[in-house]
């Protein structure tokens, strides 16, 4: 027993270096493409975009902002559900609480934030790289 539980510990901790490793690097790219993009369409001598690119290049923007507004928001909801459970875990040590559940409807929560900001941060990325090839 104690073996599956060292091999469950482990699996979980790969799992959420994982994770934290893709949220940085959406973070980052995410960022760094809006950065780049902003200054790069609003100087003076920016290129001319017809209406139909420039609503995809502030969509793709919008898209972007959101992405990492949503990851933010899964974070902060991972780490106080983290911690809820952390002091539901030490009542039941200290005796003040039989059970230490989590209630399921944080993990949906979780889950959504994660996938709309993946899905946001795609649908940003592929706006950019349209508007860009377009462009050429």
């Amino acid at each position: 027993m104690a073996d599956n539980l060292e091999l469950f510990n482990s699996h979980q901790e790969d799992v959420r270096r994982r994770a934290d490793s893709l949220v940085r690097a959406i973070f980052i790219l995410a960022g760094g493409t809006l950065t780049l993009s902003i200054g790069i369409f609003t100087k003076a001598t920016a290129p001319k975009l017809n209406e139909t690119l420039a609503c995809i290049l502030k969509g793709s923007w919008w898209s972007l902002f959101i992405a990492i507004v949503l990851f933010v928001l899964a974070l902060a909801t991972i780490i106080a559900r983290d911690y809820a459970f952390g002091e539901k875990w030490r009542m039941q040590i200290n005796g003040k609480l039989n059970e230490t559940s989590r209630p399921v409807w944080v993990e949906v929560v979780i889950w959504s934030f994660a996938i709309l900001g993946l899905i946001s941060f795609l649908f940003g990325l592929l706006g950019q790289a349209y508007v860009a090839t377009s462009l050429v």
